[in-house]
Parts: C-alpha cells; structure tokens; sequence
C-alpha cells in the first residue's frame, strides 16, 4: 500500500504549506472502522465548531481539506460493531484510566487500540470493536453498548472525576486526521497487527449507510470467540489480507487474488501441473518472476513490492521470502526493471503522432454543447438528464471519428448512456433531430441490419469571419463501461456542467446551471439540493468531482476504488447481456406478436384510406387538393419544411424511393400546369422580402440536399480534351460584334437560373 499525502494541519510551523504522509496501515484502519457514508463525515475548526456548507463524499477527500481554510480536522463516525471511549483526564490518572479500560475491554474480547487525543497528556481515545456491539444513546443502550457505559459510569464515580470525562461515543477524528491544534498523534502497538486483529473480528468492509437513529439492538446470548490471536492459530498460516487500494495503478486482479488467497493464475507455467503437482512445483521461479514483473509495471518501488510480498499469503512468493530482500532484489527485480526499461520510449526518437479531429469538427462539436445547453430548457427537467447524456455521447462520437455524420444505433446508445429504455433513446433523437442536426433515418436498410443504423449529421458552426483557431478544450478520459447506470441520474448533468466552468461552484448554482430546476430562474429546493448531493458525492467517489475547503465543486481526474470498476462493469455486463439478446433476434428478422399485430392494424388502417379515397368523385378530390395546397402555401416557411420532411419521411417507411416518387411527379405534370405553376410561384417569390427569399431558397435546397432531390440540376456535358493554345483562343473574343454576343449569353443564362430557383 502506497502513503499518501495530505495537506499539513494548522499545528505545522516549520512547513505551513507541505503536506503530511500518512501511513498506509492507518489509512486501512480508518476505512474498516468508520462509516463510509458522506453523511457520516464533517469538519471543524481550531475552535471545535462544524465548517458549514461543506461535504465530505469520503475519507480521503476530507484529509485533503485539512488545513484549508478554517478546516482543522476531520471527525468521522464509527461504523455499527465499533465504539470509542473518549478519556478526558489530563495528568497521570488520564494514562492510568486509559490502561484500565483497555484491560477491562481486553478481558471480554473486545479489539482494542489505544491513541492519545492530542489535547494534553493523559487524554486518550480507546478505539474497540466487537461483533455484539451496537452503539446507542444512553437513554437506550442494552447488550454491551449498555455493559461499557455502566462500567465507564461506576469507574468514573469510583475515581471521583465528571461522568463526561469518560464518555462512550462513536463519532470521532479519525486516526489519519490531526488534532483540531494541530497536533498528531499515533496509536500504540503494532499496526498491522492490529489491522490484522481486527479484520478477525470484524471480517466484512463496514455498509455506507446514512446518518440516522441506530435501532435498538437487542441483547445478544451469544459469546464471541476471543479476537485475540491464539497459539495454535498463530501457527496455523492464517493471514488476514490487507487492503491492496492505494496505488495509482491497481495490480491485475490474479496477481491481486494470488498475493492475497495464494491461487496461481493460468499461465505457461501450469502446462506440466497435475493432480498431485500444481503449478507452483512445477516452475515456483516462473510464477514469482511474472508476479513480480506486474509489481514492476504497477507500483515501481521494490522496498513497497517487498512490503507487500512479505505481508502476503503464505503460500505466494515463498522462494523470495526464503532467499531474502538481496537476493530478490538482485537477481529478480533489477533484472526485470532492466527488461521493462527496454519498452520505454527512446528520448532521442519523436514521440508518436496523434490525431487530432479536424477543426471545423471541433467547431461544430463545441456550437452543439451550446445549442444543447439552450435546449434543456426547452424540456421539462425530468426528461433533461436523458436529453443530455444521449446528445453529449453523439457530440462525443463525432469528435472520436472526426467528422460531423455518425452512426447513431440506439442499442448503442442505451449502453453508452447507461439508461434503461429505448423508447428514452428514440424520443431524445428525435429532439435533438432539427436543432443539433438532422436524423438520417432513409441509411437503415432492413435487408442489411448487422451494418446499417440510422445516423445523425451535426450542423456545421456559424462562419466567423476569417480562420478562427480553436481554444483548448479539457478532454477528459473515458469514463469505465457502465458506470452511468449507476450513478444517479443527475450525475451525468451535474459532471458536464463542471466539465465547462472554468472553476468551483457552488451547489446552489451548479444545481440550476444543470438543469435540477423547472426554469433557469428558479432555486434549488431542498429535496433537489438532497439530489444534486448525492449524485456529487457518487462522482467524487468515482474520482470525477473533487470538493474544496469552501463546500465548492470543481471536475477532477482522480484514481477511482476498484469497487467503482466492479459495479461498473458488472452493470455494464447486464446490460450488455440484454442488447445481445434484443440484438440476435432484430438481426434474424424474428418479430413479436405485438409488432406482427402492430404491423396488420397499420395495413388495415391503410387501405382504409384508399379506399375512402378511391370512393370520392374527382371533384371531391380536385376540391380536397386545392384546400390543402392553399393550406400548404398559408403555412411559414418553416413549417412548410417540417411539413414536406415528415410526409418525405412516411414515405420513405412505406418502403418508396423519394427521388424516384419526385420524378414521377414531375412526370405527371402537364407542361400546360407546370408552366402555370412555375408563373405563380416566380410571382409569389418576386413578392417575398429578400430575408424570406434566403430563406426559402435555404429551406429548397436543404430538403433537395437531404433527400436526394438533384434533378434539376444541369448536366454539364464533357469536352473533348483541347490544348493550351485552343483554350487561350476560344477564351479570347474575336472581335467586338463576338464579345457583346457573348456577354449578353451570360447574362440571359443568370436570367434563367434565377427563373429556375423562384419555380423551385
């Protein structure tokens, strides 16, 4: 286990701003008696008053805010099966009080471990542990909560001091965190061992449970075996393992589970194992020396890779320990250190080229964050956090492939985002369909379905005038599969929204800057203040978010617990389970009897309609179609493009061909009417203001564009190829008859395509 470095408390005169190494072994004792619980943490000044408006997410996190601020020390709660004894008593009579406690404790198996408080001489913490212990107020203590207070009451009584100055708790500083004056204490004895003693007692991790009233426990009949190491188990090889949690760079899990339990990966070395022969016998060398390169790679430092090797099983690395730190230094760790040298990178050779995506996809990946950003307010604010995972994750994806048209497979998405359904995933398509981009849905082929999805195009970013250069943008690292689908659901809001703020913020304005509220004017209530605190903490947790002094948030880049990477990829595992299965059966065409049923009923209602429609008389129909195409040229422009879009888009369903569907149109007109269509409609356009000409020339080109629609354009015809000199004369005009000729060519030709756009 690495130390690790924590701020340096008030207390420190020589070093005011350097930090403080903090032993692993202590950090391990924290963590297997406090409760974990954000709400089980805060903070106080030299004055012994709570720092307001400040959370703790974690242990770790709360260390590293002593001595910031106001902040002095870190006071934690202690976990259901663990209690302390404060010892209040300056002097002589304080040691002599703390010596008879923890006998008393010893002699009922209790784990004890004794550290001075740090105030004066004499003022103890007696930190215990015992299974049948529950801690209780005193108005309600029974069982042995109810048997220590007794006992601390008569000795207190006994020895004529305060009943307060021997006072049973179970909120208190961690061992880790220095007194509020600075001081810092260490406990007595052996720490390992105790870390070890108290694994026995207390075997499994404490639950992250919430600040609230302890339930009343009831007296337990039955005895608890003696905590304490007993001759015939010291003996017997049992190793309680330590906490492998600290490094910057955890150890595969085999290598992880063969320090701690003594079980051989797979590997070349089992090829000659049997029944009788594991793997060990076979080559015992092989096995240590690949242990030990992995302890290379992952931690670096040999006197911590010893560390670790004498503190692990006692059937893992048993050659090593028999020969001794020399001879494994020299003959193993330097000899790999020497190998795993020759893999790093040449400081003479270039470093390798990495790709950078285009620039105006950058652009149009940032003008979309933006766009996204005003089109949550557009949601209400149960449906946003869906909406900003799903565009986030596309914007994301243009900026991994590098151009502004990806594929957009809803199943993959669900796995991305980590949301449970859908039928979410369509609906936040469909929104951000218009106004981050256009949703490509005529791509999917049902004749191709392992290749083909549907793909959304991102809208290319405003010109700016001149060539514009991106400003650097913070990239974080991917997040592990899986991890959004456990998290909270405003997580994922509240982590981009710090992603984009140049600094902290506080929870109040980040909740609103999220989206947490209806409107952008609102407040954060205080079951949302609740939320948006729970979804931070679980991102502090997952390393993403950091708190400071202030009670300020800010993003952050931080080792995650492999406990955060398991849940991660066992959600992602299940749910990757279920596409695979939706998967298999869309790719084989299988359909369910509510799709099959869904499909007749479309059909039915269908030829319904032709039917009705084929019943009316043509003046029926001329009267139906002149209603409607004067309803149609009443419309906006922009309705008019959303019209023509979606009745594009049944079309395309249906299974027609649009462009093909555009032609037989133009080919069912009579020249007579096409004529007369494209007379009023060059009216209508010449009477149009030069923004709605813009306009609508834009709306006409960008569904032509969309759909295929080309067949106006003019085909330009293929010259035979000529040489220099005849182009230099057919580019002369000969004589001026021959130039005047040709100008007014060009300009009956400008005339014309003018002509041509207005009839559209």
């Amino acid at each position: 286990m690495l130390p690790v470095t924590v701020p340096a408390s008030h207390g420190d005169a020589a070093h005011p701003g350097a930090g403080r190494r903090v032993s692993p072994a202590l950090l391990a004792l924290d963590e297997h008696l406090f409760n974990p619980d954000a709400s089980q943490w805060l903070v106080i000044d030299a004055g012994n008053e709570a720092v307001p408006r400040t959370t703790i997410p974690s242990l770790v996190d709360g260390l590293e805010l002593v001595g910031k601020g106001r902040i002095a020390a870190l006071v934690g709660h202690l976990r259901d099966g663990a209690g302390v004894v404060d010892i209040d008593v300056p002097g002589p009579l304080g040691d002599f009080l703390a010596a008879e406690v923890a006998d008393w404790l010893r002699r009922r198996d209790f784990w004890v471990l004794e550290r001075p408080s740090g105030g004066a001489k004499g003022r103890w913490h007696l930190f215990f542990a015992h299974p049948d212990f529950h801690y209780a107020p005193a108005a309600s203590r029974t069982g042995l909560a109810a048997e220590v207070g007794a006992y601390l009451q008569a000795l207190a009584a006994d020895v004529k001091v305060p009943r307060g100055e021997l006072d049973l708790r179970d909120a208190v500083r961690p061992l880790t965190s220095p007194h509020r004056h600075g001081a810092v204490t260490k406990p007595t004895g052996d720490l390992r061992q105790a870390l070890r003693d108290l694994k026995r007692t207390l075997p499994h991790a404490p639950p992250a449970t919430p600040l609230r009233p302890r339930a009343k426990a009831k007296p337990s009949m039955v005895t608890h075996p003696s905590a304490a190491p007993s001759a015939a188990s010291a003996g017997s090889g049992l190793v309680v393992p330590l906490a492998l949690q600290r490094w910057k760079r955890q150890l595969r899990p085999d290598w992880r589970q063969y320090l701690l339990a003594g079980d051989v990966p797979a590997g070349s070395w089992s090829a000659g194992a049997t029944k009788r022969r594991h793997a060990v016998d076979v080559d015992r060398s092989l096995v240590e020396a690949a242990c030990t390169r992995e302890m290379v790679w992952a931690i670096g430092d040999p006197e911590l890779a010893w560390r670790l090797i004498r503190e692990s099983h006692p059937t893992a690395m048993t050659k090593a320990k028999h020969q001794g730190f020399s001879w494994w230094l020299t003959y193993v760790w330097n000899e790999l250190v020497r190998s795993a040298a020759e893999f790093n990178t040449d400081p003479d050779q270039k470093p390798r080229h990495v790709e950078t995506p285009p620039a105006d996809v950058v652009a149009a990946v940032a003008a979309g964050r933006v766009e996204l950003e005003t089109l949550m307010w557009a949601v209400p604010a149960r449906q946003r956090p869906a909406l900003l995972q799903v565009g986030h994750q596309l914007l994301d994806r243009a900026l991994r492939e590098g151009r502004l048209r990806v594929p957009c497979p809803e199943r993959d998405l669900l796995l991305d985002t980590g949301l449970g359904d859908r039928k979410t995933v369509r609906a936040a398509l469909a929104r951000l369909n218009g106004r981050l981009g256009t949703l490509h849905t005529d791509c999917l082929s049902l004749t191709a379905r392992d290749s083909t999805s549907y793909e959304f195009e991102f809208n290319s970013a405003p010109e700016q005038g001149g060539r514009q250069i991106p400003p650097p943008v913070f990239d974080p690292p991917p997040v592990p599969r899986g991890l959004w689908a456990t998290l909270p659901r405003s997580s994922h809001a509240l982590w981009r929204t710090l992603l984009r703020l140049d600094g902290p913020v506080d929870l109040a304005d980040l909740g609103v800057k999220a989206g947490l509220v209806e409107t952008s004017t609102d407040v954060l209530s205080k079951s949302q203040r609740s939320t948006a605190k729970s979804a931070l903490v679980a991102l502090a947790k997952a390393g993403m978010v950091r708190v400071d002094e202030h009670g300020h948030w800010q993003a952050a880049t931080r080792p995650r617990s492999l406990q955060v990477e398991q849940e991660s990829a066992a959600a992602y595992a299940r749910q990757l389970e279920a596409v695979e299965a939706e998967r298999a059966a869309y790719r084989a065409g299988t359909t369910s009897s509510w799709t099959a049923g869904r499909a007749r009923a479309i059909k039915a209602a269908k030829a319904r309609e032709k039917a009705w429609w084929d019943n009316l008389s043509p003046a029926a129909r001329v009267e139906r179609a002149a209603a409607k195409r004067l309803e149609f040229d009443q419309m906006s422009i922009t309705q008019q493009a959303k019209l023509k879009a979606e009745l594009a888009e049944r079309r395309i369903r249906g299974g027609l061909a649009e462009l093909d569907e555009y032609c037989a149109w133009l080919r069912s007109i009579p020249a007579d009417e096409y004529v007369d269509r494209s007379v009023e409609r060059k009216a209508r356009f010449q009477g149009l203001s030069p923004a709605e000409r813009g306009a609508s020339i834009a709306a006409w080109n960008n569904h032509r564009r969309r759909y295929g629609l080309h067949t106006q354009g003019l085909a330009v015809p293929v010259q035979p190829t000529r040489s220099t000199a005849d182009e230099r004369q057919a580019l002369l005009p000969d004589g001026e008859a021959v130039r005047d000729a040709m100008f007014l060519e060009r300009q009956g030709a400008l005339f014309q395509e003018a002509d041509r756009q207005a009839a559209g």
